[in-house]
């Protein structure tokens, strides 16, 4: 039986983002992963077969729109949640939505949060460190290259 991998879920937070992240709540979105191949066209390192003529950033927004399955986003009048859509994505306030996708795009690039938990290990001492270092024997080797 082989491996099977499935698309990873991907969490965007603004959490200590400076504008977005500064209270007890802050905007958190799941969406879904790409394949490498997806997101080295989302990047502009790959081509386009339809030869789409749309700008990065937009492709960007709307496949981040498209990947979106959860978020916490509520309506700013009346506190109902929004529905998690591209077309409500696009509805939001340019620097939140900017905020959200760059998250996203960061974190299908590799992005980690930092720093890491306080539980994670340190990696211990370097082995090299309690290796001896001494010559194997009392006789100098040749410094001439023959030739």
């Amino acid at each position: 039986m082989g491996y099977r991998k499935t698309i990873r879920r991907i969490e965007v937070s603004l959490k200590g983002h400076p504008t977005f992240g500064q209270e007890a709540d802050y905007p958190v979105a799941v969406a879904r992963g790409k394949t490498l191949d997806e997101y080295l066209r989302l990047m502009g390192h790959i081509e386009t077969p339809d030869g789409d003529e749309q700008s990065g950033v937009i492709r960007q927004l709307e496949e981040f729109g498209d990947s979106l399955i959860s978020w916490n986003l509520e309506h700013h009048e009346t506190g109902e949640p929004l529905p998690c859509t591209r077309e409500a994505l696009f509805s939001l306030d340019n620097d939140l939505a900017m905020a959200l996708a760059t998250d996203w795009l960061e974190r299908l690039g590799g992005k980690v949060d930092r720093p890491l938990p306080s539980g994670s290990p340190d990696g211990g001492p370097s082995p090299e460190a309690s290796i001896p270092m001494e010559p194997l024997s009392g006789s100098p080797l040749p410094t001439a290259v023959p030739a």
